[in-house]
C-alpha cells in the first residue's frame, strides 16, 4: 500500500515536474518568435554551404542539376515542419527557423565525410564527429552567436529593455538544442520533448555528442517544435532520395542496366501510401516526379497533424510502417550505392594527412598557447603570411580566429573524450579476458587503426596479469574508473607510451579535424588536389558520375556506419509492420 502509495507521488511531481518545464519552454518559445527575423538573419550569414553540399549522393558525382543539395532539402523541411505546426498549434516562425539550419553542420561529403573524420579520431582516442553537434557547437562557441543576435535585436529594436535582451539571451538554447537533436536519420517511432531540460543538460549533451559514440542518438530536443525536426527530416528525405537515385542513375535492373523509371516495388508501396496508379504512370511517362513528391509529402503531413498532440508527434502506424517501406527501398536500390570502393581508400588516408599536416603547423610554429587569444593577436597573422596563398591558407584563416569560448570547448573535448575511449577500450579488453575471447582487430577499408588496436592489446596484457593474480574477482565500474584515471594521469604527466598522442599533439589534431569539418565539397577536393594527395587521375575517377560507371553494383562499398543504421530501420519497419497486422 505505501509502496503504491509512494509511486504514485512521484508519477505526480514527475508530471508537475514535466508540465512545467514544457509551459516554461513554450514561454520562451513564444518569446524568441517576436525577433524571428533577426535570429534568422544571423543564422543565414553562417550558412554557407547549403547550395554546394548535395544530400544522398556525393557531390563530385553528382551529374543532374536537379539533384537535391542542402538548399533544397532544408526549404523543404522548412515547409514541412512550418505546416505541421501551424496544424498542432505550435510556433511557425521557431520551427522554420529550426528547419532551416538544422543541417548547417554537414561536412565534406555529406554523412560520410563526418564518419570518416570520426573513424580516424577514434583511431587517436579522440572521440566522434556528427553534424548536429558540429551546427551547434560552432555557432555557439566558434561564432558566438547568442551575442551577435542580442546586437541584431538592439539595433532592430532600440528601445528594448536590457532585461528582456538578457531573458531572449538565455532563451536561445532552444533553436541551438532543436540543430543538436534533430538527427532525422534514426528509426523512432513516437517523438516527445525533453521539457524537464535545462541550457547546462543540453551543453552537457553536445560535449557527449563529441566524446561518446553514438551518443547523439540518444539526444531528445527539449521543445515540441524541436522535436519536429526528427520526424519532418525523415518526411523531407525519404521522397528527395527516391528521385535522386532515379535521376543520377544509381537504380539499376537485375542486369546493371539503368532504370530511368520508376519501378513496381516503389509503385506497391506509393500507391498503398496513396499515391493513384495514374499518377504514378503520368510521372513515369512525363519523367517529371515533382507532382508526386509534392503529393507524398502531403499525405505524410496530413497523417502527422491528425494523429500528433503539440506534445507528441507521431504518424499512424500504416503511414509509419509505410515511410519506412519507402526509406528501406530507397537504401536497397540507391543509398548504399553512394559510397564507391575508390572512395573508402582514398579519403579516410587523405583526412588523416591533412589532420597531421594541420597539426605540424600549430607545434611547429609553437602556436596551440596563443591560440585563446588568436582572433585578439595581429602579430599571429603576421608571422604566418608565409602559407597565404598555399594550401594551408585557409587553416591558417581558421585559427587566427580562434577565441577563448572556441579553444576551452575544444580542449574540454580533447580531456573528455581520451577519458572516453579510455575506459571504452578498457572494457573491450577486460571483456575479452573474462570471456577467454581472442581480440579481433578492427579493421574498414582505407582506415588505418593501428593506435587502437595496439592499445587494446596492451589493456588485455594488463587484464590477463589481473587475472592470474585473481583481482578481475568482484571488478566494479569503480574499479574500471580508477584504471581509466590512472591512464589519464600517466598521459598527463608526460609517461612514454607510443599508442598515445601527448596533450599538444591531440589539441593539434582536433583543431585540424575541426578546421577540415567545415569544408564542403568542392573546397575538400580542392584541397586534395592542392597538397597532392591526388592526382588527376585519381580526381577524375573520384568524380565519375554515377550513371557512368556500368558495374556501380561491384564498385559500392557502404560506410558502417550507414549499414548499422540502415539495419536499424529495417528492422524498425518489420516490428512496426508486425505490430500493424496485430
Amino acid at each position: 500500500m505505501k509502496t503504491n502509495l509512494r509511486r504514485n507521488i512521484n508519477q505526480a511531481k514527475e508530471k508537475f515536474v514535466d508540465t512545467k518545464g514544457y509551459l516554461s519552454k513554450m514561454i520562451q518559445i513564444k518569446r524568441l518568435a517576436k525577433y524571428a527575423n533577426e535570429i534568422d538573419m544571423v543564422l543565414t550569414k553562417y550558412n554557407k554551404k547549403s547550395c554546394d553540399e548535395t544530400m544522398m549522393v556525393k557531390g563530385p558525382r553528382k551529374s543532374n542539376a536537379q539533384t537535391t543539395n542542402r538548399k533544397i532539402h532544408t526549404e523543404d523541411l522548412e515547409k514541412t515542419v512550418a505546416q505541421i505546426a501551424k496544424g498542432l498549434g505550435l510556433n511557425v516562425e521557431i520551427v522554420k527557423i529550426m528547419g532551416k539550419h538544422h543541417d548547417i553542420g554537414h561536412t565534406f561529403l555529406g554523412h560520410s565525410g563526418e564518419w570518416w573524420i570520426s573513424n580516424v579520431l577514434e583511431d587517436y582516442g579522440l572521440g566522434c564527429f556528427c553534424h548536429n553537434t558540429l551546427g551547434a557547437s560552432e555557432l555557439i562557441y566558434t561564432h558566438q552567436i547568442y551575442d551577435e543576435i542580442v546586437e541584431k535585436i538592439k539595433v532592430h529594436n532600440p528601445q528594448i529593455k536590457p532585461k528582456e535582451l538578457a531573458r531572449i539571451k538565455e532563451s536561445l538554447w532552444l533553436i541551438m538544442d532543436a540543430i543538436n537533436g534533430h538527427n532525422g536519420e534514426m528509426p523512432d517511432k513516437i517523438f516527445i520533448p525533453k521539457s524537464t531540460k535545462t541550457k547546462q543538460d543540453f551543453e552537457t549533451e553536445m560535449l557527449k555528442c563529441y566524446t561518446t559514440p553514438k551518443y547523439d542518438r540518444k539526444v531528445k530536443p527539449a521543445t515540441p517544435e524541436g522535436n519536429l525536426m526528427r520526424l519532418g527530416d525523415k518526411i523531407s528525405y525519404a521522397p528527395l532520395d527516391m528521385i535522386d537515385g532515379l535521376q543520377e542513375g544509381m537504380i539499376r535492373d537485375e542486369n546493371g542496366k539503368i532504370i530511368d523509371y520508376l519501378d513496381e516495388d516503389y509503385r506497391t508501396i506509393l500507391t498503398q501510401i496513396g499515391i493513384t496508379n495514374e499518377e504514378f504512370d503520368m510521372a513515369n511517362s512525363k519523367k517529371d516526379y515533382t507532382h508526386i513528391m509534392e503529393r507524398i509529402r502531403e499525405i505524410f503531413i496530413n497523417d502527422v497533424i491528425k494523429n500528433s498532440t503539440k506534445r507528441k508527434i507521431k504518424m499512424s502506424d500504416e503511414m509509419m510502417v509505410l515511410m519506412g517501406e519507402l526509406i528501406d527501398c530507397n537504401n536497397i536500390k540507391a543509398v548504399r550505392k553512394v559510397v564507391l570502393t575508390e572512395d573508402k581508400q582514398t579519403y579516410p588516408p587523405a583526412i588523416r594527412q591533412l589532420m597531421n599536416e594541420c597539426k605540424d603547423i600549430l607545434l611547429e610554429n609553437q602556436l596551440l598557447s596563443r591560440l585563446p587569444n588568436a582572433k585578439t593577436d595581429p602579430k599571429i597573422n603576421q608571422e604566418l603570411e608565409r602559407y597565404q596563398h598555399t594550401p594551408y591558407e585557409g587553416f591558417i584563416n581558421y585559427i587566427c580566429n580562434t577565441n577563448p569560448e572556441e579553444y576551452a570547448f575544444c580542449d574540454k573535448i580533447v580531456e573528455e573524450a581520451t577519458r572516453q575511449s579510455i575506459q571504452d577500450e578498457l572494457t573491450i579488453a577486460r571483456t575479452c579476458v573474462e570471456k577467454r575471447e581472442v581480440y579481433q582487430d578492427k579493421k574498414e577499408l582505407g582506415l588505418d587503426y593501428t593506435a587502437k588496436n595496439s592499445r587494446i592489446k596492451q589493456y588485455i596484457q594488463y587484464y590477463e596479469s589481473q587475472l592470474q593474480k585473481g583481482n578481475l574477482v568482484g571488478y566494479t565500474q569503480q574499479d574500471l574508473q580508477e584504471d581509466t584515471q590512472a591512464i589519464v594521469t600517466s598521459i598527463k604527466n608526460g609517461k612514454h607510451n607510443p599508442h598515445y598522442l601527448n596533450k599538444e599533439e591531440r589539441m593539434a589534431i582536433m583543431m585540424g579535424a575541426k578546421y577540415l569539418s567545415t569544408l564542403n565539397d568542392t573546397e575538400f577536393m580542392q584541397l586534395l588536389q592542392d597538397t597532392n594527395i591526388i592526382n588527376e587521375e585519381q580526381y577524375k575517377s573520384l568524380t565519375r558520375k554515377y550513371k557512368d560507371i556500368p558495374n556501380l553494383d561491384d564498385e559500392a562499398s557502404e560506410h558502417e556506419n550507414f549499414k548499422e543504421i540502415s539495419t536499424m530501420q529495417k528492422q524498425a519497419t518489420i516490428e512496426q509492420k508486425q505490430g500493424v497486422q496485430l
